[in-house]
């Protein structure tokens, strides 16, 4: 997903998602129990589907020396340590 499209899904979901907290928040403490319940279950479920750090690939790894996660089996991008 490109960076303009991503920030165009944001716009999508954010803007309304926004109104209804907004309008959750104003009904009183009904409002507020449904708005937290929604917001910890928007949470979790971005927990459970959310990207893992496998999108860096198999072909990556950690430095020992700096610890800055760069390519496997060359020299480390920021401090020139042989991996």
């Amino acid at each position: 997903m490109t960076r303009e499209s991503e920030l165009m899904l944001y716009v999508l979901l954010g803007l309304p998602a926004a109104v209804v907290g907004f309008f959750l928040l104003m009904m009183g403490p009904v409002g507020w129990f449904v708005a937290g319940f929604l917001g910890i279950a928007v949470i979790g479920a971005a927990a459970m589907l959310g990207e893992s750090d496998d999108r860096d690939g198999p072909d990556r790894t950690n430095c020992p020396q700096c610890g800055s996660r760069t390519a496997a089996g060359e020299a480390c991008e920021y401090c020139g340590e042989p991996l």
